[in-house]
């Protein structure tokens, strides 16, 4: 196992232990998105060797399409690019309604920081659908003593700021 993987499953387990196990069916989830994430950085690392030696060649590689398929066998992949036109992968979970997504994406910030990213910063844009889950989540989030808050707080090690909607960034952010 990869060092940053091992330390995002530590961290899965010690918030576990704060009575925030996961279940069976997210665990399949978070696995899901660990082989990908896996698959991701490889496909990613040979793309940017590709890049430095053939740069017309590279630019036919999508290397998230690639690593989709290797860690799910699944050939249906929608493309993203960024505005430089270079392949952004792109990940959606699917869970049903009570089936813990918020506690799913703490831990998917997580695996996608240190395994992917490898760093512990960045902006995350939480986006939900109603005011009612919003309230809810922005509470969570805010509460140190909350699993979700404990869980970001270890992926950004301590350094995690929750802004409100109507709040603006400064320098300071």
């Amino acid at each position: 196992m990869q060092p940053a993987l091992a330390e995002v499953e530590n961290n899965i387990n010690a918030v576990a232990e704060n009575n925030m196990r996961l279940k069976h069916y997210q665990e399949k989830v978070i696995k899901a998105l660990k082989d990908y994430l896996g698959e991701l950085d490889i496909a990613r690392n040979e793309y940017e060797e590709m890049m430095a030696i053939k740069p017309n060649l590279a630019k036919h590689i999508n290397f998230p399409k690639d690593a989709w398929e290797k860690s799910t066998g699944k050939t249906i992949y929608h493309s993203k690019t960024n505005s430089l036109n270079e392949p952004l992968p792109d990940i959606y979970l699917k869970v049903p309604t009570g089936g813990g997504k918020t506690l799913l994406a703490c831990h998917s910030i997580d695996l996608i920081q240190k395994s992917y990213l490898k760093k512990q910063t960045g902006l995350i844009l939480w986006i939900v659908p109603s005011t009612q889950i919003y309230r809810q989540t922005i509470l969570a989030l805010k509460d140190r003593e909350h699993p979700y808050r404990q869980i970001l707080d270890i992926s950004s090690g301590g350094r995690t700021l929750i802004k409100e909607k109507t709040e603006m960034f400064n320098r300071l952010d």
